[in-house]
């Protein structure tokens, strides 16, 4: 049963593969969504199936699907952006730019996230976070500061998607509060004080990205970032996300609950702790 289970599982991933494989990066953000709308509400469907883990981590594992999940991914992130773009666009245009937004299908998840990112960091009114790849439509940051007072700096390495999200800030009159540059993580750190840095989901590359920070973030500086911790979701995420440096000590992890899909995952840079894994390592 279980081996039917697993070819059943592949061989739909196998299926979406061949559907949109040869739709190019400026097909999916530009070009007419019927081409592959369907395909990725399949995909949807299929990645948030309830299945056994020890099933889910032999998919993982599985060589050639490893290899077709890896550009699946890389499509799901562009269509994930083109809607992004749009929605940016119709919130700027909009007569009630709010009530657009509050009825962007998604917002109830980013205001869940946003407590989490809260409550994972002890944030408080007033404290400055800063978010690293926060696109054309920076939900996490509008939602912290709606919700919670928190103040924050967007940094989006996309020079058209920065100035987009500059012009939706000025729209939802959050310019005060809300401060958008374009950038990447070689921006930082900053002269500014900052209670927690976050990392988004599709900001790339991780290990890059990780690499940086561990470097250049002063001691007890924390860190988020998102993952996949369930079910078939797991083939579509960043497995380098999964091993930060040993310079970032996790100190929390908050799992999803409905209608959220994502795991917060809280670092905070400890130098105390590195030393210590390289004097272990020494004496090996």
């Amino acid at each position: 049963m279980k081996a039917y289970a697993f070819e059943s599982i592949k061989n739909e991933f196998l299926d979406i593969y061949a559907a949109i494989r040869d739709l190019t990066d400026d097909e999916i953000l530009n070009g007419p969504e019927d081409m592959f709308r369907s395909h990725f509400e399949k995909l949807q469907r299929l990645i948030a199936r309830d299945v056994d883990d020890r099933l889910a981590k032999e998919l993982l594992c599985d060589r050639e699907l490893k290899w077709i999940t890896k550009h699946i991914s890389h499509l799901k992130k562009l269509n994930g952006l083109r809607m992004e773009i749009r929605f940016a666009q119709s919130i700027i245009a909009a007569p009630d730019p709010w009530t657009v937004l509050r009825g962007f299908v998604y917002y109830p998840n980013y205001l869940r996230l946003a407590d989490m990112e809260y409550r994972g960091a002890d944030l408080k009114s007033g404290d400055r976070v800063v978010f690293l790849g926060s696109g054309p439509l920076p939900l996490s940051l509008i939602c912290l500061c709606k919700q919670y007072g928190v103040k924050g700096m967007g940094i989006e390495q996309v020079p058209e998607y920065a100035t987009l999200s500059q012009q939706l800030i000025q729209t939802l009159e959050l310019t005060e509060h809300i401060q958008m540059v374009q950038g990447n993580h070689f921006s930082l750190p900053l002269n500014e004080e900052c209670m927690l840095v976050m990392v988004a989901a599709d900001a790339g590359p991780k290990d890059e990205i990780f690499t940086h920070l561990a470097k250049t973030l002063p001691n007890g500086a924390r860190l988020s970032y998102r993952i996949y911790e369930k079910g078939l979701r797991r083939l579509v995420d960043d497995p380098e996300a999964l091993n930060p440096p040993p310079e970032f000590k996790e100190y929390l992890r908050i799992r999803p609950e409905p209608p959220v899909n994502n795991t917060s995952v809280f670092l905070v840079k400890d130098i105390k702790r590195q030393r210590m894994s390289l004097a272990s390592f020494g004496q090996t």
